[in-house]
């Protein structure tokens, strides 16, 4: 697995080093890219366009990495793109390592080989090495967070120190990306099949406080810098608005109802009331029309899984074709491998997670249920292919699993306390 992790690291770091360019104004990238700048100089997340005020409107976990990312690299090179694009490419050697170790765990050394290779190879997670987007530092969280909890080598519950650890990952994954807060009802409800009611309560409940405090330093810094209520980010108003707004249809769109007539360039309020606006906005289209959802729904669906293949990652390196700078016929042949290499994990994927949910076996179910929950979180807002990248990391592993030794059986002793069998492990450094 050693050899294949750093096939992954070196791939990634070529096709780094060769789409590394500053973005275009007003696309994620570019923002990422200021946001890096400012808490690299110490200034922490701050809006350039707004004389350097304070913002929570994104995440913090993705800004923070770069930036930190990038005071470390300031000795060599302050280009947040290339310094970006090396840790995220170091980031795509540990998916590799985590991923074929979670494979093993469930499906023994076949599965392992299979889902290194894939997630080593797959195209557009190589493509998002190069992006300053975060669904590679999420991956790596989710995928490291998983481990953890499928790490227990014995019957007995786990330790204190292992359940703080999966709360520090996912806590970590929902400052980079929200959407993963849904894997604590996940892991509460893995917890009750695997333990019994009263230690699966008990575990939820130490996990759900490990989550909230590792998410609470940047709730208090937003308390004292934006003099608001905000747990992670000011964003949901507009995604929301959106996704539900009178001239909604599933996709990303930047719609005229969702302008909240506050000034992006004024103070820290006007940032917070165009999030309070724009909430109120959604709620009551959904309150006065909601036979419009089941519809916009199914477009989102559409535009999110199925119009655009998987690709997305070499339109974000070129800032959204606001920079077409890869040849037209190099772009139309890496999308029409990656779009092939998507339709192949999603079938093999798929089949993966039917076959997981009919062994006997909470750990198979569980990443099942992590990958249904990741997939369909974002459907809540509006469509975009962009929100299915941390679902192929899973669907992989799930594939993999298809793979499965007749000697790796997985551990899920039927009551608490009884010893696991385990399944041949390979050490996948």
């Amino acid at each position: 697995m050693g050899v294949t992790a750093v096939v992954a690291v070196l791939l990634r770091g070529a096709w780094s080093a060769w789409v590394a360019r500053r973005p275009k104004l007003f696309v994620d990238p570019d923002r990422y890219y200021g946001y890096a700048q400012g808490i690299a100089h110490g200034k922490g997340m701050v809006e350039r366009l707004a004389y350097d005020r304070a913002t929570a409107y994104y995440p913090p976990g993705y800004p923070w990495f770069l930036g930190i990312v990038t005071w470390l690299g300031r000795p060599f090179t302050d280009d947040v793109s290339i310094l970006g694009g090396l840790a995220q490419s170091v980031l795509g050697g540990v998916i590799v390592v985590v991923g074929a170790w979670i494979a093993n765990r469930l499906a023994g050394r076949r599965a392992a080989m299979a889902a290194a290779v894939a997630l080593a190879l797959y195209p557009n997670l190589v493509f998002h090495a190069g992006a300053l987007l975060g669904e590679t530092l999420f991956i790596t969280l989710l995928l490291l967070m998983l481990a953890v909890v499928l790490g227990g080598g014995s019957g007995e519950p786990p330790t204190l120190k292992r359940v703080a650890l999966t709360a520090l990952l996912l806590g970590l994954s929902a400052l980079v990306r929200p959407i993963s807060l849904v894997a604590v009802p996940v892991l509460g409800a893995y917890y009750l099949a695997r333990w019994g009611r009263r230690e699966g309560l008990r575990l939820g409940a130490l996990l759900a406080v490990g989550v909230v405090l590792t998410i609470a330093p940047w709730t208090v810094r937003n308390a004292l810098r934006m003099h608001a209520f905000v747990p992670i980010s000011t964003n949901t108003g507009d995604n929301l608005c959106i996704g539900h707004g009178p001239s909604a249809n599933g996709s990303f769109d930047l719609r005229k109802e969702c302008e909240s007539g506050e000034d992006p360039r004024g103070p820290v309020a006007s940032e917070l009331a165009t999030d309070r606006i724009n909430r109120a906005t959604a709620f009551r289209l959904i309150k006065e029309a909601p036979g419009r959802e089941p519809w916009l729904l199914w477009r989102r669906i559409w535009f999110t899984y199925y119009r655009d293949g998987d690709h997305d990652g070499l339109i974000a390196v070129q800032s959204y074709e606001q920079d077409p700078f890869i040849d037209r016929g190099i772009e139309h042949r890496l999308i029409n491998v990656a779009d092939v290499a998507y339709w192949a994990v999603v079938v093999t994927g798929v089949a993966g997670s039917v076959v997981l949910l009919r062994r006997k076996g909470s750990d198979g179910r569980l990443l099942v249920a992590l990958t249904v929950a990741t997939a369909v979180v974002p459907l809540a807002f509006f469509g975009d292919s962009r929100f299915k990248v941390p679902v192929i990391p899973l669907l992989i592993l799930a594939a993999a699993t298809l793979l499965r030794e007749r000697d790796a059986a997985e551990p899920d002793p039927a009551v608490a306390g009884e010893p696991e069998p385990q399944a041949s492990v390979a050490e996948p450094a």
